[in-house]
């Protein structure tokens, strides 16, 4: 895994709870960004509570390439731990794992291995933070609004509870391929716009980030998923409950009802 400081004020948009604004992954350290109002969440410590644990995250890569993988976190946010290889490269039917502890912000950059574009990728994006009585909390998104490069779901209890695994490339319009593997989102650059019928990625909607405020697509504190979540690449993959339109195996896709 390639890691990044992020400097102050330029993180992750999903994380908007935490009152930070989304850059793309190449410009970290170099691009201007808005910052959001936060309500009130209690700090971390200067020491750990007693309750504090470590929260754990599995990849699985279903997809049928390698992918290639890139780890930021936020500024001062302590380093994630990874349990076996940290890959920069994960190989189909391969698994990555790591663990984040209490005061952790981050996401995992996901794109198939030869089609990076400028840091533009899928996103697993995370906040490890202690809430109310100094419990441990866990904030949770997939996210496309940088672009969308492979699908992804995460798991708690067996059920997938955010993500999306349709293939977007097959609704993404010749002008934003950057390559054959990466659509650039529209509306990426536009915080305060949100799109109606015209959202390319509408099928993915609330389920991943496919806007920056499609903010329900972020998840808090999910039962079965107190310390640990099981992410998925791929289409292979389980599909999210909530998704009307589902991978076929002609490569498009079909409705979900029909499975």
């Amino acid at each position: 895994m390639k890691f990044l400081a992020v400097q102050p004020k330029l993180a992750f948009k999903a994380l908007g709870l935490l009152g930070i604004g989304r850059v793309a992954l190449a410009d970290m350290t170099t691009m201007t960004t808005y910052t959001l109002a936060a309500p009130q969440i209690t700090p971390p410590p200067t020491q750990a509570s007693a309750y504090a644990k470590d929260f754990s995250f599995t990849v699985i890569n279903s997809h049928t390439a390698a992918v290639s993988t890139q780890h930021e976190q936020g500024s001062g946010s302590p380093t994630a731990a990874f349990t076996g290889s940290e890959g920069d490269i994960v190989a189909p039917r391969e698994t990555i794992s790591f663990t984040v502890p209490i005061g952790w912000t981050g996401r995992l950059g996901v794109y198939e291995e030869g089609f990076g574009i400028g840091g533009r990728a899928t996103l697993l994006e995370g906040a490890h933070y202690l809430g109310e009585n100094d419990t441990p909390s866990m904030a949770l998104d997939v996210s496309y609004v940088d672009a969308f490069t492979v699908p992804m779901v995460c798991e708690c209890n067996g059920a997938v509870a955010f993500g999306c695994n349709l293939n977007l490339h097959d609704v993404c319009p010749t002008e934003l391929q950057g390559n054959a593997k990466t659509c650039f989102n529209p509306y990426r650059d536009e915080p305060q716009t949100k799109p109606g019928p015209d959202n390319i990625f509408r099928d993915c909607e609330t389920m991943a980030y496919t806007y920056p405020t499609d903010d329900l697509a972020t998840k808090v504190d999910l039962p079965g998923c107190s310390d640990s979540v099981t992410c998925c690449i791929g289409t292979a993959c389980k599909h999210h409950p909530g998704q009307k339109k589902c991978p076929a195996e002609n490569g498009h896709t079909q409705d979900c009802v029909a499975l």
